[in-house]
């Protein structure tokens, strides 16, 4: 019987392990029904590898998990991130594993977890301790977007994940999650609307216009800002659209609209429109001029 109590009737060890990970320990394998002489039939015909002692994989796994497996530890933070479908920035240059213990080989970033791991399968921890190790590793920007996808689609809960973050160590940390908001559909307009903020705007995002509908931001009351690429549109055309319609009901309304460029780097994205979006003072000037104070 597999956990759940689906049956295991006719399945194979190969096809056992594609469903989590293409990795796994003897003991989930013998737990799931699989005798001693079936798995050694499969590691003789070559479908499965036995890279360590109690460690069975597929050529495909998952490195991550091997390797997890093979240090007795679980994967956490960034590294974890793909599992949960999280928001990530950038991807890990090193596995982060997290392990009760300190025997962790090199080459990994190593987190400490005081928890059972033997029975995760596979070898993840759960979403909140995964967040925990993302606050208190990455750059603010880079675990902000991983917590702040985990908010917006309602996974965690903030005051929870403060109360886990206690005392001064983790004052950092806590300080991300003031920057946490609903709203954002990507990981792009969260990093903008941190950045817009520290430069100076005043920023409302996800703002409806009439004649226009909702916009990724409006900045002091004025500029539209939306974040666009072709990657966000079902098509080039599509894409062209959107631009033509926001700039022909931007200037029906007196505001003035610009947009960032979604396939540039979020750490420098791409302005196309006009420069007064580099500046916070000639916004708040165009805003004066065009009299559309009350959208802010």
């Amino acid at each position: 019987m597999e956990p759940g109590g689906a049956t295991l009737d006719g399945m194979q060890p190969t096809e056992f392990l594609s469903r989590h990970g293409g990795a796994a320990r003897l003991a989930h394998l013998r737990r799931a029904g699989f005798s001693r002489s079936q798995i050694g039939q499969a590691v003789n015909s070559g479908l499965l590898l036995n890279s360590r002692h109690g460690v069975y994989q597929l050529p495909q796994a998952n490195c991550d998990f091997v390797r997890a497996y093979e240090s007795n530890a679980a994967v956490t933070c960034v590294s974890a991130a793909g599992h949960y479908s999280l928001w990530t920035l950038k991807a890990p240059v090193e596995p982060h594993l997290a392990a009760c213990h300190r025997r962790l080989p090199r080459g990994v970033r190593s987190h400490r977890f005081s928890g059972n791991i033997s029975t995760l399968q596979p070898p993840v921890l759960p979403l909140k301790d995964v967040l925990i190790h993302a606050l208190q590793c990455l750059p603010e920007l880079e675990s902000l977007v991983m917590a702040e996808c985990a908010y917006n689609r309602g996974e965690i809960d903030l005051d929870f994940l403060r109360r886990l973050l206690p005392g001064a160590r983790n004052g950092r940390a806590r300080a991300v999650l003031d920057l946490v908001e609903r709203g954002s559909d990507s990981l792009l307009e969260t990093v903008a609307r941190v950045l817009f903020r520290r430069h100076g705007f005043d920023v409302r995002t996800q703002v409806y216009l009439a004649g226009i509908g909702y916009v990724d931001f409006l900045l002091n009351g004025c500029l539209i800002v939306e974040i666009d690429g072709v990657g966000f549109h079902l098509n080039k055309p599509q894409f062209k659209k959107d631009i033509r319609r926001n700039n022909v009901g931007a200037a029906a309304v007196g505001l003035f609209c610009t947009s960032l460029n979604g396939n540039a780097p979020p750490t420098g994205p791409c302005f196309q429109g006009p420069t007064a979006a580099q500046s916070p003072k000639a916004v708040q000037k165009c805003g004066a001029s065009s009299g559309r104070g009350a959208y802010s």
